[in-house]
């Protein structure tokens, strides 16, 4: 894989606040760097990501494939791709990252790298702390080190802002006390990003995992393929990062950059059902002709391919939002905040229902453990919570609305 950065097609052009006038089949036009990462990706998720891998990594202890881990940050240098190259990355630009998680969203592919990549790495840099970026980043870019972020507090709604959670001390060494809901993949991290309240408003702090003070209570959850934890800090030690600084900024651009990456794997995943289900319906025969020859089967059919595509534009403009600010900046302008969340609103539900409509074009042999369709159907259902859901987002988009039209 080259190491130059790309030059990405999509970029909105100059404009002010107002995005009204994006090109939109531009948007949805990948470069070809974009085009030959897709394929490259999608040759190496069928070779070393079968369906029978899937489901041994998904029953195991901790659903954590270190192999594909290392093949992918060695590799291919996935795990570094939007990081800057002087902090051990890539230097790509974070589209190419989407086009990575669209592919895995595909493929299903579990594992940390979502938690590691789209929410710490993203979080390293946005916060305004070199210090930390250089001695965090590297490891996470190679793969050597898993980062997660502790953010959720309340049991029924994804909501990182105003925590309890506190870190107590002065300066950057801090002991952190406080409960952290559906952490992902904190049982194999080795370092957790808990966002705490501190004297200058929300905080984040450093913990190794393996410090004293922390633990980590796994939690069943319908999708095997991405794991969640409670942890509790009982005092902790860990470093305040950007001592004397108010992080929420960066929490929320983390936020909503994981927002679009997750709306990635969505559409990823919500492309390959509906490719299960118009397959089938080819080929499984009933009363003497293909099923995709009855009406009812092909409108849902292409109902469903007009949801995906207009999910596929969210994600579009989404992805255009997330460029034009610059993955590495921490202010939260107008585009992206609401752009991502519209994007995860329709792709978190067009995900869901393309898995539904996959199981029912496929009758009884889609409701059975031995067919992949459940596995798909797990993780929307899970997708469709995880970052706040679809109504959550539609509020978000609603209060722009209104505070714009009160802006003088």
């Amino acid at each position: 894989m080259s190491t130059g950065r790309a030059t990405t097609t999509c970029a909105a052009p100059d404009r002010g606040e107002d995005t009204g006038d994006w090109d939109l089949p531009a948007l949805l036009a990948p470069t070809e760097e974009q085009t030959a990462l897709r394929r490259m990706l999608r040759d190496f998720f069928a070779e070393r990501w079968p369906e029978e891998r899937l489901r041994a990594v998904a029953g195991s202890a901790d659903g954590h494939d270190r192999e594909l881990w290392q093949a992918m940050a060695g590799e291919l240098g996935l795990h570094g791709l939007a990081v800057p190259e002087e902090l051990g990355g890539g230097g790509f630009t974070y589209p190419d990252l989407l086009v990575v998680f669209e592919e895995m969203g595909r493929a299903l592919v579990g594992g940390p790298f979502f938690a590691s990549i789209a929410m710490a790495s993203t979080l390293l840099l946005a916060l305004p702390d070199r210090d930390a970026q250089e001695r965090l980043l590297p490891g996470v870019a190679s793969g050597e080190r898993i980062a997660t972020v502790a953010a959720v507090e309340h049991p029924t709604r994804w909501e990182a802002g105003d925590p309890v959670a506190a870190a107590a001390g002065t300066g950057a060494a801090r002991t952190v006390t406080g409960e952290k809901l559906f952490v992902l993949d904190a049982q194999v991290a080795d370092v957790l990003l808990a966002v705490v309240r501190t004297e200058h408003g929300t905080g984040v702090v450093e913990v190794d995992a393996a410090a004293p003070g922390v633990r980590i209570e796994p939690l069943q959850t319908v999708d095997p393929t991405r794991r969640q934890a409670r942890v509790v800090f009982e005092s902790a030690p860990g470093t305040l990062l950007t001592p004397g600084h108010d992080a929420a900024p960066a929490v929320r651009r983390m936020c909503d950059l994981a927002g679009v990456a997750l709306a990635a794997e969505q559409v990823g995943g919500a492309t390959r059902v509906l490719e299960m289900a118009t397959s089938h319906a080819r080929t499984r025969e009933q009363f003497g002709r293909p099923i995709g020859g009855f009406q009812a089967v092909k409108h849902l059919l292409a109902d469903q391919l007009v949801a995906v595509e207009s999910a596929r534009a969210a994600l579009a403009y989404a992805t255009t939002a997330a460029a034009s600010e610059g993955a590495t900046e921490t202010g939260t302008g107008v585009g992206l905040p609401v752009a991502a969340a519209a994007a995860q609103a329709l792709c978190s539900e067009v995900f869901s229902a393309a898995t539904e409509a996959n199981i029912h074009v496929h009758g009884g042999i889609g409701f059975t453990w031995e067919h992949p369709a459940h596995l798909y159907y797990r993780r929307a259902v899970s997708s469709e919570v995880m970052l706040g859901r679809p109504r959550e987002h539609r509020a978000r988009i609603a209060a722009h609305l209104v505070a714009t039209s009160e802006t003088p």
